[in-house]
């Protein structure tokens, strides 16, 4: 069944006037009254019963009315739907995010394409670099926001730069300090995401210590932030993590700012090679250059 038909069933019924119906639709009459025959025919009812006073809807037209109206509606709505995928619009999104990310980089990063892309849903999900990439690669993921670097064959642009910060137990001499240098850090118990979770991490500090002179050897490690900080409330060493963990505020934890300061970037990264106009559009919606929160010196 053609959805013209329909429309043209519609337009009769809402005008009871096979004129008007017709100038509705921008259409010479007698096309009109043949579609809606061609209907009746299909349908093996009559749908208008027509006479020297006018028209009016048959019972069988009434009945049909509504069902007809939810059709053409979701015919519409298909097309539109097609069109905004088409242009990037609408459709679906599936995001991948590193765990720190929710504190304060998603918030601020995604709120402008919910502004400006309204139809288009965004499904985020918690995932450790590694996880993002292999997702990129096999087209699980549409946009990886990771601690780069990136893999070979994806592409990838820095959207956040958060400074790091110290987070130590309470009763630690440091957490009195203004701030902690990384000479500071020499023989201090580390609690660190392990390298196989954060590599891009992980090599940041590893670099950052061995110019002070110290070996990276943590005393623990921890897939997430929050079991990193609920160990060094235990006790079990300092950890470094990024300024906006300190939205947490665990009980036993304080954070002081890390000298000099060292900042921790989160890229946004794409695979080229299953790139769509939805992923296009999302990316225009990120900062050209990376965002730098109010965060310690």
């Amino acid at each position: 069944m053609e959805i013209r038909l329909l429309e043209a069933f519609l337009a009769v019924a809402d005008e009871l006037h096979f004129g008007r119906a017709a100038r509705r639709l921008g259409i010479a009459q007698p096309p009109l009254s043949q579609r809606v025959q061609r209907l009746e025919r299909e349908l093996d009812v009559r749908l208008f019963d027509r006479n020297r006073h006018g028209v009016s809807l048959t019972p069988a037209g009434t009945e049909i009315l509504d069902h007809a109206r939810r059709v053409v509606a979701g015919a519409d709505h298909i097309t539109r739907l097609a069109h905004g995928i088409r242009s990037g619009d609408s459709g679906t999104l599936r995001i991948g995010a590193v765990g720190s990310a929710f504190y304060q980089a998603l918030p601020q990063l995604l709120a402008p394409s919910r502004e400006q892309l309204p139809h288009l849903t965004l499904t985020v999900r918690e995932m450790e670099t590694p996880q993002q990439l292999d997702a990129l690669l096999t087209a699980e993921l549409d946009v990886g926001l990771v601690r780069p670097p990136a893999r070979r064959g994806l592409r990838s642009r820095t959207v956040w730069q958060e400074p790091l910060v110290v987070a130590l137990p309470s009763p630690h001499p440091l957490a009195s300090a203004t701030a902690v240098t990384v000479n500071d850090l020499a023989g201090e118990p580390l609690v660190l995401f392990p390298r196989a979770s954060g590599p891009g991490y992980w090599d940041q500090l590893d670099a950052l210590l061995r110019q002070a002179g110290i070996a990276l050897e943590p005393a623990a490690e921890a897939d997430h932030v929050t079991t990193m900080l609920g160990l060094v409330a235990l006790g079990a060493g300092l950890g470094l993590v990024p300024a906006s963990a300190q939205v947490l505020q665990l009980a036993g934890v304080r954070f002081r700012p890390l000298t000099p300061r060292t900042e921790l970037p989160l890229a946004a990264v794409i695979n080229p090679d299953t790139l769509t106009p939805a992923v296009d559009r999302f990316l225009s919606t990120l900062p050209a250059e990376p965002v730098r929160p109010e965060g310690p010196a």
